[in-house]
């Protein structure tokens, strides 16, 4: 017979065993399962990089073609017609939408001193573009030289008879007012039409435009800039309000510019327009009404200043197939690539002379 100390000890062996027994088993089966859970962390991170990260060989791929208006590299072609939009410049409708995304712009008066803008939007899916005012037969003209596709709300009576003819493809925002167009609530009529580059889009596709009208690809820069300084000027329409300033944001690589003092940004983002490429050119103007409207000779050629990475060059402008492009010494002066702004004030009373003031150069 056992004595119960012994019973005791014995119990007491049989339950270290068991204990011991049952740590090895799940030690055995947690490991089983850490193992098992790591694999399955591991195949989620796996799939998540496949689906959220490009691999290298996709990081190595370099886009292999080139906006026509801007000169930056893209990964697709862009062979579509693009949107010439008349955006308005009164103080009303300061600031505006789209004008930091629009490949090119150019600045002219309208009537009085207050300028408007023709903005090309082609490489660029603005979602908000405007004010949308009235067209110009000038502005009609220069849209031309881009094969683009014409968008105001009215205009001048010459240039909205020539918007409405067969000389170029036209979107009347007043005729789509409510569809391809829309009304901010925030301002009053007629500063409040806004529009976006999708909009547009389907209005060319409803009304049957050809929207397979690339437009030309504007001169590149092939050399070293040479010319005065100019980190700063101002071209002058007439007004403190409508008088336009640029300085230059080494950052930003181009010209910040400003309307009467007040930086111009966009309206919902807050983005600078800060061109890379701001050309001044003197042109004729001739007041044609009591409106103030005027015709300005947008063919004829003449003096120019290229600013540039804060360097201006004295050059010239020619007219070449409907488009104002830089010449110097007869050969054609190349953009760099970015944004390019047009600015165009009058011939009379001094032309660039007394139009334009650049800091440090009399």
């Amino acid at each position: 017979m056992i004595s119960r100390k012994k019973q005791g000890l014995l119990c007491g062996v049989i339950a270290c065993l068991l204990v011991t027994a049952a740590c090895t088993k799940n030690e055995a089966t947690g490991t089983e399962l850490d193992e098992a859970n790591d694999t399955a962390i591991e195949d989620t991170v796996v799939d998540s990089k496949e689906l959220n990260e490009p691999d290298e060989e996709s990081e190595e791929v370099a886009p292999a073609h080139t906006a026509p208006l801007t000169g930056l590299a893209t990964y697709e072609e862009l062979w579509h017609t693009a949107f010439g939009v008349m955006i308005e410049n009164s103080t009303q409708a300061r600031p505006q939408s789209g004008l930091d995304q629009a490949d090119v712009v150019y600045e002219v008066l309208s009537e009085a001193t207050i300028t408007r803008f023709l903005a090309f939007y082609h490489s660029q899916e603005a979602e908000r573009i405007g004010p949308v005012r009235s067209a110009r037969d000038y502005f009609v003209h220069l849209n031309k030289g881009y094969n683009g596709i014409y968008v105001s709300a009215g205009g001048s009576p010459d240039g909205l008879a020539l918007a409405e003819s067969d000389y170029v493809q036209f979107i009347s925002g007043l005729a789509y007012d409510g569809r391809f167009f829309t009304r901010a609530s925030d301002r009053s009529a007629p500063h409040n039409m806004y529009t976006s580059v999708q909009d547009l889009k389907a209005a060319a596709a409803h009304i049957g435009h050809d929207m397979n009208l690339s437009p030309p690809t504007l001169p590149r820069l092939d050399h070293k800039r040479e010319g005065e300084s100019a980190e700063s000027f101002e071209v002058k329409y007439g007004s403190a309000n409508n008088n336009v300033q640029y300085l230059y944001d080494a950052e930003l690589g181009g010209y910040r510019r400003s309307n009467g003092g007040v930086p111009t940004i966009d309206a919902a983002t807050g983005t600078p327009v800060a061109p890379e490429n701001v050309f001044v050119v003197e042109a004729s103007h001739r007041v044609i009404d009591d409106v103030g409207r005027r015709a300005i000779e947008v063919t004829e050629g003449g003096n120019a200043y290229l600013f540039q990475e804060g360097v201006v060059q004295e050059l010239e402008w020619r007219n070449e197939n409907g488009v104002i492009l830089p010449y110097i010494n007869g050969e054609p002066a190349g953009f760099l690539p970015g944004q390019t702004w047009i600015n165009i004030v009058p011939k009379e009373n001094g032309g660039l002379s007394s139009h334009v003031a650049i800091e440090g150069i009399q």
